[in-house]
């Protein structure tokens, strides 16, 4: 039987942490009953801006583009190595037409920061994700492609290695052929992106800016998530169209209101300071707000019992075309309320924390098999041993 590690502390350190629970355990049963008041508050709301989604009987073509990157770096070998890998699928109702895969590693010396190394590895991930879904289009017909994540969502990765100082030109030249497939998918017509970890709260700055009683209160509308309200609110197959509330302006200018009531943040003209602050990284980069206002976003729930999807959509997509497919009887995975093929792909290419390691030492089992003869054994104990302080024992 495995011993349970609340029982190898010392005794009154164990009661020390019962103690906490039960604060904790508190603060969250009350945190539920507020939860529970500001969704029947709010539920007349939602309601009133819900579009339904009927059922497709037409089924189309529909591809997932997916990638999955090291979320933890190694140092052997005298260099920092990060590997990652890129998926795609295409379905016809449930059917699995092709499967594609791709794999990269990246490396940079250990001078650089960890944090400039994550940021790096990760444009170079989006790249290769948008580059096969740009290479899959064509493949598609009048079917549609979906991404993981927000068109320019890679945009904060290119930013964290701008501030520190660390964005040369082959970091440049990379963030640039980013934004130029990221553009041909937009104006394709046929991309849509399907935010999973949705922190968007565009709901609460909305009604931040119509009632400023709600600024500055710790418990208010503004401190909770879209996606925790609508799937509690929403019917099945329905969809809530962030325009109706958010007009033109992209749903982070309302997720900045949300922050800014939160913090206590209100001038004069919030919604222009919102703008501002929602542009800022934007224009740091070198991209204006007409290329992120061809953008819109909506959530849809599928399925009872499954949580709201975050689809993020070209304003020139015909909403006709775009109900079609997601109305399809297969679209949607029941018990996650994700897209079908995007849960397949996903499952497909994720990487468990620990290949990383297990990649590094199957090059280095290569390059020693490879330099039997030609490297002395001094040089060798010096290289392996003395440079791979995480090499296990």
């Amino acid at each position: 039987m495995e011993e349970i590690e609340w029982l190898k502390l010392p005794h009154d350190l164990q009661y020390k942490f019962f103690e906490e629970a039960e604060r904790e355990s508190e603060r969250i049963v009350d945190a539920l009953i507020r939860l529970q008041q500001l969704i029947s508050d709010l539920k007349s709301f939602i309601l009133s801006n819900l579009e339904e989604l009927s059922f497709c009987d037409k089924e189309m073509k529909v591809a997932a583009v997916d990638g999955s990157r090291s979320p933890r770096l190694s140092e052997r070998l005298g260099v920092r190595y990060g590997v990652f890998s890129v998926g795609a699928v295409i379905l016809l109702g449930r059917k699995r037409i092709k499967e594609e895969y791709q794999a990269g590693q990246f490396k940079r010396k250990q001078a650089f920061s960890q944090d400039v190394s994550r940021y790096f590895l990760s444009l170079l991930a989006t790249y290769a994700e948008r580059k096969m879904a740009f290479d899959l289009l064509k493949e598609l017909e009048d079917g549609f492609l979906i991404i993981d994540g927000s068109f320019y969502g890679f945009i904060y990765s290119a930013l964290g290695m701008r501030k520190q100082g660390l964005f040369g030109d082959q970091e440049s030249d990379l963030f640039n052929r980013t934004c130029n497939l990221t553009e041909e998918l937009i104006k394709s017509g046929r991309v849509i992106g399907v935010i999973k970890r949705s922190h968007t709260r565009a709901i609460g700055g909305f009604l931040a800016l119509k009632n400023r009683n709600f600024v500055g209160k710790a418990e208010s509308p503004v401190t909770i998530i879209d996606k925790l309200l609508l799937s509690a609110i929403m019917p099945e197959r329905t969809l809530f169209r962030y325009e109706r509330i958010t007009g033109d302006d992209p749903v982070y200018v309302y997720t900045q209101l949300a922050y800014m009531a939160h913090r206590g943040i209100w001038d004069e003209d919030p919604i222009k300071t919102a703008r501002e602050r929602a542009y800022a990284p934007y224009r740091a980069m070198g991209i204006g707000e007409d290329v992120v206002k061809k953008l819109r976003r909506m959530q849809v729930k599928s399925h009872a019992d499954a949580p709201v999807c975050e689809i993020e959509y070209p304003a020139t997509v015909s909403m006709d075309e775009l109900k079609m497919l997601l109305g399809q009887k297969n679209f949607f995975n029941e018990a996650t309320g994700l897209p079908f093929a995007l849960d397949i792909v996903d499952s497909l290419i994720s990487l468990d924390p620990r290949f990383t390691d297990e990649y590094v030492s199957e090059v280095e089992a290569r390059a020693l098999n490879r330099i039997q003869g030609k490297v002395s054994a001094e040089v060798l104990r010096w290289f392996f041993d003395l440079l791979n302080p995480q090499k296990s024992t």
